[in-house]
């Protein structure tokens, strides 16, 4: 049977997981490095109906509101189903009514907790005899929304997963060549950190970014790495999953939901019917406020740009500052890799704006470097008064940065 999943020096069939899934229990609070254990327990429970609640491997319980510890790895009987064939695991699968019970990446705070159902997490699975046979670098931690919404798209074509997750750049490429990967998801970092490159491959058919703002530099660069690759850019969240996609940097609201969606003073708010379920979603009527910030690009047509996180924003000396802007300057810098912009706390302007800044290997640049760089391309308020050169940035578990 073919082999659904490669992580490390193991490999497993589609055959190896049937046979997994008529074992009678599962951990409805499961927390395991094993990936393959991981998706064991995720298909069973949901193809039997039965809740789950997804933790991340490196997991401190007290992190998180509403986790009894004591729970954690504890099995639970389970009246398993007897199925003959992985397609009747998928459409068990498609029927599910379990709650799957997933928390926030903590990019900017403590992680929340939001309950959907199966439906929500799959609305956008495509299926087909076009899409059998990809091959997927499984980017994502597997406990949040793209790591899931990346499992479903393969399991539900029978689809082969390589993981790559928190792997360096050179063992990255080199599952690149070893599987013939085809299609990669990842976060915009993901594919900084894979600079510089030193081979192409053609071989990858597409690659998409989600969960972080891109920007041109880093689709450039990625068309260079994967010259043969369609590129596209989705745009999805943890209380609604994924909710639409873009070719470059401008995301179209499909025609079908276009009214679920309202822009209040450039934020984008998006309908309760969308969203899982939270106590910690606040609406204002109907409507959840996204925190994402946007401008419209043809509103008749639900066209927009994403422009920044609102509780990113800076407030320097009474301008508000978006970290984002000021960060695609730096990335465009020839040498750097990747770059991360925030404000620190100052009695007389409100916050200085800082910059850390890692450099490609190899690559020599002074902090008077970047200066005269960026005064070319921002005014003086945007440009950072601090600039410190590091070696690696601090991460969430989904791979973004963090910016808490």
């Amino acid at each position: 049977m073919a082999l659904f999943l490669l992580s490390g020096d193991k490999a497993y069939t589609y055959d190896d997981l049937l046979h997994r899934l008529c074992e009678d229990n599962y951990i409805p609070l499961l927390k395991t490095h094993d990936i393959f254990r991981f998706f064991t327990n995720l298909v069973k429970a949901l193809a039997n109906n039965a809740p789950l609640v997804l933790l991340d491997s490196d997991l401190n319980p007290a992190e998180l509101d509403g986790v009894d510890e004591n729970r954690v790895n504890v099995p639970a009987l389970l009246e398993v189903k007897k199925f003959a064939s992985m397609q009747e695991v998928i459409e068990a699968l498609q029927q599910s009514i379990s709650d799957i019970t997933i928390f926030t990446s903590g990019t900017t705070g403590q992680p929340r907790k939001v309950v959907h159902a199966v439906q929500t997490l799959t609305r956008f699975v495509r299926l087909g005899n076009r899409y059998a046979g990809q091959i997927w670098a499984y980017a994502y931690n597997p406990a949040h929304m793209a790591g899931l919404q990346v499992f479903f798209q393969a399991f539900e074509n029978l689809n082969t997963l390589v993981n790559v997750f928190n792997l360096t750049r050179s063992e990255v490429y080199l599952l690149i060549g070893k599987y013939a990967i085809t299609h990669i998801s990842a976060t915009p970092t993901f594919y900084r950190l894979l600079l510089p490159f030193e081979t192409e491959y053609p071989v990858v058919q597409r690659v998409t970014l989600g969960g972080e703002k891109s920007d041109q530099h880093l689709y450039d660069a990625i068309h260079k790495i994967f010259p043969s690759a369609k590129i596209n850019n989705v745009y999805a969240s943890t209380e609604a999953g994924s909710l639409f996609a873009a070719k470059g940097d401008s995301f179209q609201i499909p025609v079908p939901i276009r009214d679920k969606f309202q822009v209040v003073d450039d934020e984008l708010l998006i309908h309760r019917s969308l969203l899982g379920q939270s106590d910690s979603f606040k609406f204002d009527e109907d409507y959840y406020h996204s925190g994402d910030l946007i401008e419209w690009v043809n509103r008749e047509e639900g066209i927009f740009k994403f422009k920044s996180r609102k509780n990113e924003l800076i407030n320097v000396g009474g301008y508000k500052v978006n970290p984002g802007e000021v960060e695609n300057v730096l990335n465009a810098i020839e040498g750097v890799r990747q770059s991360f912009v925030y404000g620190k706390a100052n009695s007389v302007l409100g916050n200085v704006l800082c910059a850390e800044v890692q450099l490609e290997e190899g690559v020599s640049m002074t902090e008077l470097d970047i200066r005269r760089y960026l005064k070319d391309y921002l005014q003086d308020f945007k440009i950072p008064r601090r600039i410190k050169f590091v070696y690696s940035f601090a991460l969430t578990r989904t791979g973004k940065l963090k910016r808490s």
